[in-house]
């Protein structure tokens, strides 16, 4: 099932939304202290079925991104995808790595993001 772009959702800090087409799933960046997590879960679940570390690195949070996109267009849920790596970010993990890369339908579209200290700005200034 194909993922779509869908609204930022502020409240819940996750930008560049993707949503199933069915509406069921979502995905998106989500920033934090030191970087940005890739995470996915069931629309207003309140919870992340997959919450992946993607450090601070542009490239290497698309590759993640990308990755996480692909392999959920393939899946119906979230059964048999490791929901974390063990060391942070993603790519400092061999296992995760492996494991996330066995996982991919090709082939692997490399999804271009928005600049991610936009996420950062969106964040505070929804305060204001």
């Amino acid at each position: 099932m194909k993922f779509v772009p869908a609204e930022d959702h502020l409240e819940n800090l996750m930008f560049q939304r993707l949503v199933s087409e069915d509406g069921k799933r979502e995905m998106a960046i989500h920033p934090v202290i030191f970087g940005y997590r890739v995470r996915c879960g069931y629309v207003g679940d309140g919870f992340v079925h997959l919450d992946w570390c993607g450090g601070d690195d542009q490239a290497q949070l698309e590759l993640l991104y990308s990755i996480a996109k692909n392999i959920l267009e393939n899946k119906e849920d979230f059964k048999g995808i490791p929901g974390s790596s063990k060391v942070k970010p993603f790519y400092k993990d061999d296992e995760f790595v492996t494991d996330i890369f066995n996982l991919i339908t090709e082939p692997l579209d490399i999804i271009k993001l928005k600049p991610l200290h936009e996420c950062r700005i969106k964040m505070f200034s929804q305060n204001e």
